[in-house]
């Protein structure tokens, strides 16, 4: 994966960490940053020179969260909650062979680079279980690109109707019956798999690394939870969950344990360091008090908050208590851009929707911060984020001749409130080129076009039955999680309609 050895020279390079903003040379070597200095004072005799004047150089953009299985289902939700996501769940993962888990990833990963995304951590989901073929198969795509990932199976044994209290009893008869003969099986079945999965860790590609995801806390019984601790600690691996992303999740760990989801992990063992909290919407103080005090880290994802209308998670007060923070995407069905600067944009927006003091809201530098290291460090990359001496070779490269730079006035700030991904030039991964004046060097989008139109009509004709019955079943679901509502929570996440009600 490591590239040749490079100067580029005559960059704006601009490092979030430190705020710094000057031009300098920098040299690549083995894959890591060699030498930072003045233009023109490195000498790297026989190295590839790479112009880089009228251009701003910043760390790679890292993804704390997505699910490579949707992105080929862009655009397919209209108005989806969490809980109509999660009903449509099925279909939009399932039917998958290696070769369609292999197309989607790929797409997933060559937009992500396109955008300046540079390493990602993508929660792998397999119906009913995950299988060593199809994790491969993902595996191969992100190194196929030129991608860092850390690659967790999602996995539980518990399904969307068994694990909500109510829901199942409130369909009508028809669709009860029909949703009562469906299972994932085994849960040993799927730790089994998981174990397979793991043992073939040495054959993963260079770049990939891998962690767990048990999916979500009511989701999975204590016994296949306790399991999937169990394999994190044998094999050392990042516990990653979802956690309070929706109202009704929120709601439901209350009805089932009388406490918070975040106090339920922590009473049965699971939070420490490596443990990641995705989304981490409906969290109160206390919860916020017991993610620091385990030492636990929460990946952010805005956009797909948005999109789901699950509520706006308040980032300050876990930044105020040190927990780290990084910034997501979340999977194409409900953040179909994937990108990375939308997200860096969305996050810096949403901090300004609660009523605090602007001194709160969360900075330019601060966001691209969260976005870099933040991200990075959620991944175990401790050495990529940054533009440093000893770090790794990771950048995004913008053209300052693109309008969204014209004037030039604040860079990190114009990242954060005017770039898009049309002024994405370059991308760098451990020290060589996968995009390259807009163009990826590895595998170019066009020449898999046709596979993915054949699998996407593929999977249009073989998830038509399941796709219509998740069409019948969304409804109710929805209606189940609005009435939820009336049972009271500490906080609240979403802005009330007082005074607007029609």
């Amino acid at each position: 994966m490591t590239g040749p050895r490079i100067l580029v020279t005559g960059g704006l390079v601009a490092d979030p960490a430190s705020d710094a903003v000057a031009t300098r040379d920098l040299l690549i070597e083995d894959g890591r940053i060699r030498a930072i200095a003045a233009p023109g004072s490195i000498e790297a005799g026989d190295a590839i020179r790479h112009d880089a004047t009228d251009r701003l150089i910043l760390p790679g953009l890292v993804n704390a969260h997505t699910h490579g299985h949707a992105n080929l289902m862009k655009g397919v939700a209209d108005r989806w909650t969490l809980e109509a996501s999660l009903t449509n769940g099925p279909w939009v993962g399932g039917a998958r062979d290696p070769e369609t888990i292999y197309l989607s990833t790929l797409v997933g990963a060559l937009d992500l680079l396109s955008k300046g995304c540079t390493a990602c951590f993508d929660l792998v989901y397999e119906f009913p279980r995950p299988t060593p073929e199809g994790f491969m198969a993902v595996a191969r795509a992100y190194a196929d690109a030129g991608i860092r990932a850390v690659l967790a199976p999602m996995v539980a044994d518990k399904t969307l109707f068994t694990a909500i209290p109510g829901l199942l009893a409130s369909l009508p008869d028809d669709l009860r019956q029909t949703i009562g003969g469906f299972a994932l099986g085994s849960g040993d079945e799927t730790i089994a798999a998981l174990e397979s999965i793991f043992a073939m860790r040495d054959e993963m590609p260079p770049g990939i690394e891998l962690a767990i995801a048990p999916t979500i806390p009511h989701h999975c019984s204590e016994r296949f939870l306790r399991q999937c601790v169990d394999l994190a600690d044998r094999h050392d691996l990042p516990i990653h969950m979802h956690i309070a992303e929706s109202r009704l999740q929120a709601t439901v760990a209350r009805e089932l344990w009388g406490v918070s989801p975040v106090r339920r992990l922590a009473n049965l063992g699971v939070l420490r360091p490596g443990f990641i909290a995705a989304h981490a919407v409906w969290l109160d103080n206390a919860d916020l008090d017991l993610l620091a005090a385990h030492e636990c880290a929460v990946a952010h994802i805005p956009a797909s908050n948005f999109r789901l209308g699950a509520g706006i998670a308040h980032v300050r007060p876990m930044l105020d208590r040190g927990i780290p923070v990084g910034l997501a995407t979340d999977g194409a069905n409900s953040s179909d851009a994937l990108s990375m600067l939308q997200a860096i944009r969305l996050a810096s927006y949403a901090s300004r929707a609660f009523d605090s003091r602007r001194e709160d809201w969360l900075g330019a530098a601060e966001t691209l911060r969260l976005a870099t290291a933040g991200s990075a460090g959620l991944l175990g990359h401790h050495s990529g984020g940054r533009i440093a001496i000893g770090a790794d070779a990771d950048l995004v490269l913008f053209d300052l001749g693109h309008i969204d730079f014209m004037p030039l006035t604040d860079p990190l700030n114009q990242v954060v409130t005017a770039a898009d991904s049309a002024s994405v030039t370059d991308v760098m991964v451990a020290g060589r080129f996968v995009v390259a004046d807009r163009r990826s060097t590895t595998i170019d989008p066009a020449s898999i076009r046709g596979r993915v139109a054949e699998a996407v009509a593929r999977l249009a004709t073989d998830l038509a039955g399941a796709r219509a019955l998740a069409g019948r079943i969304e409804p109710h679901a929805v209606a189940f999680a609005r009435a939820a509502r009336s049972q009271p929570l500490p906080i609240s996440r979403l802005l009330p309609l007082e005074g607007d009600n029609p």
